[in-house]
């Protein structure tokens, strides 16, 4: 496995979504940087945001509904494969081998008339098998503020706790992390002392353990967009009543485009009277 890293602490209590986004315009604008959604959309605009726009949510933290989100506000969003194969994978490569982390998955091409268009959104962007994930393994950030250093950086979190029972019951990711990406902090017997240390004295089901890593996941995201204020930042909460608001004021995106997506078997046969995936909410 590829190395990768975390902030270390004890405990993290961290702010809310809101309080963190207060502190990161406040920081934009002390430095006079522009901040998109407070400026009208250009006539040929479908989103006041920067592109490519990336999405770094783990997981279960409603990487679907952003890919459907977008893709109703008339971007071409991508989750989990561009047509040229599994986007993690892609940018594992290009990481490997000094390219744009992006180069190679960042266009469609209509399959009727032929006309490609670069992807605008990307969603749901990490593999076990090769394992990868930019946010997590060491350079991924650093490649994609190299190469798109005025892209948008999109963050849906959710309470931790909820995050992990709902990764406990989606087949063996958790297993795969531990054993295939040594996230137990375990590499090729190289050990991350505190992260490994953290797995050893966690209790059996490694609750608590999860519930620091997926915390400590955000902080290293947030420390990220505070350093590289050409980019632009937005995070919201999945559990807020009104993320779906607040998503269309950050992006111009109607709130109506929320959808409430589990891409999971299990769903979708419990909502039999439902056509895809998703059920809107907005």
């Amino acid at each position: 496995p590829l190395l990768w890293s975390l902030p270390t602490r004890g405990h993290f209590d961290l702010p809310s979504a809101d309080e963190f986004m207060k502190s990161y315009i406040a920081e934009k604008t002390r430095l006079g940087k522009d901040i998109p959604w407070e400026m009208p959309l250009g006539d040929e605009q479908n989103v006041k945001l920067p592109h490519p726009i990336i999405g770094l949510n783990f997981p279960k933290s409603a990487t679907l509904t952003l890919k459907e989100f977008f893709s109703c506000g008339g971007l071409t969003a991508i989750h989990t494969s561009a047509q040229q194969g599994r986007i993690a994978i892609c940018m594992r490569e290009n990481l490997l081998a000094g390219n744009a982390p992006l180069n190679g998955c960042n266009h469609t091409q209509d399959e009727k008339t032929g006309e490609v268009k670069p992807n605008d959104f990307f969603s749901d962007i990490g593999t076990q098998a090769p394992c990868y994930y930019s946010s997590l393994h060491d350079g991924g950030l650093e490649a994609i503020a190299e190469h798109y250093p005025h892209a948008t950086i999109m963050l849906v979190t959710r309470n931790a706790k909820s995050w992990h029972r709902s990764m406990s019951g989606w087949g063996s990711i958790l297993k795969h992390w531990q054993t295939r990406c040594g996230f137990d902090g375990n590499l090729n017997h190289t050990k991350s002392d505190y992260w490994h240390q953290r797995w050893i004295n966690s209790p059996r089901k490694k609750e608590d353990y999860w519930i620091d890593f997926y915390n400590a996941h955000t902080q290293k995201i947030r420390d990220f967009a505070m350093k590289n204020p050409s980019l632009t930042y937005v995070e919201v909460e999945l559990e807020d009543e009104n993320m779906a608001k607040k998503l269309e004021y950050y992006t111009g995106v109607p709130s109506t485009c929320v959808m409430d997506c589990h891409p999971g078997p299990k769903w979708i046969r419990e909502h039999p009277n439902v056509t895809g995936k998703c059920l809107s909410i907005g």
